[in-house]
């Protein structure tokens, strides 16, 4: 958009500052957005066609969305206008009116029906060869995949999106990105992670005084905090994120705030001040506020329970389900599904609590498979450095081209020596930024394939060596076995020793079991104390002996060297290769024999 709007052969000064106000994300007052769209529109000449379509798309993105109604009218408005430049296409502002409409679609709960014209958009964008709509584009993606539980998807989407912001230079949009990226960290298990990013996007919001992304931050921060377990630190930040959004007359966001407030006073099993909490939100958040009153009525089910009113808490759990599929996210609902279950065994209301466990069942399943599915195959394929590298740097440098062509047709041609002495300067350039991505795509590689605690494979690598394995049994009729063990008490050891001690335990666990391992096996780490040895080439008897070995040496260990007073077993379950299609079956059977070994005291192999 920034090249075309000064490729216009048109001069209007201030119609280009106010977008680049808009473009820059500085927070504006609702009163000044729409005085200053006004302003823009009333500047342009009627043959100015390039920024006519330019305010259409501004306004598009800046219409009121405080309820669902108004969502529902952006959404009118970018189909209105979709219809009117439906020719020539693809387009530029048919692209940003569809990413547009697909944002507002998301946050009416309608993931569902959004991924056909956001696709769409996508691809015309690679066909137009905009750097910009493209980063624009799979970064919308790649939060909506996010917010869906599909986090290796959302993450190819997000980091080539971060990588295109940086290399054109928008600090802004690749914080907003980075942000979304930490996100997805946070939601697939690693807040550890996504902690350093937040940290460091906070200090840049209020280092360039921004205090609605910094709020933003925060608040994210404050979840990150939720997944660690520091619930008090997160219900402080949650706090003064509604101080904040009140002093600015944020009414909804504010309950919005109360509702993540109460989520943590559950789980610091402050009842009474949840239930409180809770019901003040209530007030506020309808059920157009699909994502805030889903969770509002899941912790309203969560407290109700716990406090033995169980009628009520039957009421708001068939609430939180029905919000949850609406907006069809699965995470939620697992939740909301399993609670249910418990609550109507408590009412003992036999036959409902099976159906709402088996439903839980089905859920967890399918998400499990969407995780573990041929997507994480297929994403180690696109998801190839030097490949994303060369797009990335093909569609920069076509961009670049293309306004270079433009200013060439309005100089006098004794300017082209000097235009050459500049496209090798930019080609220059561009090999310096292209050093720099490599280093940072090999980064985001092995963080994207190693668990950064223990220095394993983490789940998603495990995995994708596990199907591999699986396939070579399948052709070569060979073993293939898989020990999957955990570490007994572990939330003991955090409790009492401390997380620092915790992680120590995790890394010498691993270390052991690597110590053990042939070069061709692959020691993973899929949970938090939870991990997979795959053993290629190896039947159900000696992986049993080897798992035996394994559990002794960890008991055997001298833990003290850690910590005083510290023991650590493991339990180990053990599962061969015999018709299974996939890896999901024999995963489960693993798992199954795990929970046989927990069962029968611990420290032992089961299979």
């Amino acid at each position: 958009m920034s090249c075309i709007a000064y490729a216009n052969p048109i001069e209007n000064a201030r119609a280009d500052e106010i977008y680049q106000l808009f473009d820059s994300g500085k927070f504006l007052p609702d009163e000044d957005v729409t005085q200053m769209l006004s302003e823009y529109k009333n500047s342009l000449a009627s043959d100015d066609t390039v920024r006519q379509q330019l305010h259409t798309r501004l306004t598009c993105w800046n219409l009121p969305a405080d309820n669902a109604e108004q969502m529902m009218a952006a959404v009118a408005f970018a189909d209105e206008y979709l219809k009117i430049y439906s020719q020539p296409s693809p387009s530029l502002i048919q692209i940003d009116l569809q990413l547009c409409k697909t944002w507002f679609l998301h946050y009416l709960g309608k993931n569902d029906v959004l991924f056909a014209d956001l696709d769409t958009a996508i691809n015309n964008a690679y066909l137009l060869e905009d750097p910009r709509l493209i980063a624009d584009g799979r970064s919308i993606r790649g939060t909506i995949l996010s917010y869906m539980g599909n986090f290796s998807a959302a993450l190819e989407d997000l980091i080539t999106a971060q990588n295109l912001y940086e290399t054109m230079n928008l600090p802004y949009w690749a914080n907003v990105n980075l942000g979304e990226l930490a996100n997805s960290y946070r939601r697939f298990g690693d807040a550890k992670n996504a902690l350093k990013y937040q940290t460091k996007l906070e200090q840049y919001y209020l280092q360039n005084n921004q205090p609605f992304a910094a709020n933003k931050i925060s608040n994210e921060i404050a979840m990150s905090l939720e997944e660690l377990g520091r619930f008090q630190e997160a219900i402080v930040r949650y706090q003064n994120s509604r101080d904040f959004l009140l002093s600015k007359n944020e009414v909804i966001a504010a309950a919005d705030a109360l509702v993540s407030i109460g989520g943590n006073l559950i789980n610091l099993n402050r009842l009474n001040e949840a239930k409180s909490v809770l019901n003040q939100a209530e007030k506020q958040i309808k059920s157009d506020n699909d994502g805030s009153y889903s969770y509002m009525n899941l912790y309203l089910a969560q407290v109700h329970y716990q406090l033995v009113s169980h009628t009520q808490a039957l009421e708001y759990i068939q609430k939180a389900e029905h919000a949850f599929r609406y907006s069809d996210n699965a995470r939620g609902l697992n939740k909301a599904l399993r609670l249910k279950s418990q609550i109507y065994q408590s009412l003992e209301q036999w036959p409902e609590a099976y159906q709402s466990l088996s439903a839980f069942v089905d859920s967890h399943e399918a998400l499990d498979k969407q995780i573990m599915s041929d997507r994480n195959t297929e994403m180690q394929t696109r998801f190839n450095t030097n490949k994303i590298q060369t797009e990335n740097d093909l569609l920069v440098q076509r961009d670049k081209d293309k306004e270079q062509q433009l200013q060439i047709m309005q100089r006098n041609e004794n300017m082209q020596i000097i235009i050459i002495i500049l496209v090798a300067i930019i080609l220059l350039i561009v090999s310096i930024f292209a050093y720099k991505q490599l280093m940072r795509k090999k980064l985001f590689r092995r963080l994207a394939m190693t668990d950064e605690l223990t220095k394993l494979s983490n789940r998603r690598d495990t995995y994708s060596q596990g199907k591999h394995f699986l396939k070579v049994a399948q052709m070569s009729h060979k073993p293939f076995s898989i020990i999957s063990f955990d570490a007994d008490h572990f939330k003991q050891v955090n409790d009492q020793h401390g997380h620092d001690i915790g992680d120590k335990v995790l890394v010498k666990l691993a270390s052991i079991c690597v110590s053990m391992m042939r070069e061709t096996d692959v020691v993973g780490r899929v949970g938090g104390e939870e991990f997979l040895v795959l053993l290629p080439n190896i039947d159900k008897t000696n992986a049993i002996e080897i798992a035996t070995r394994l559990i002794e040496n960890i008991a055997d260990y001298d833990w003290q060297q850690i910590a005083p007073n510290l023991a650590q077993t493991v339990s180990a379950g053990v599962a061969s290769y015999t018709n299974e299609l996939e890896l999901s079956p024999l995963l489960l059977k693993a798992d199954k024999a795990l929970y046989s070994a927990k069962a029968a005291g611990r420290n032992c192999v089961k299979a």
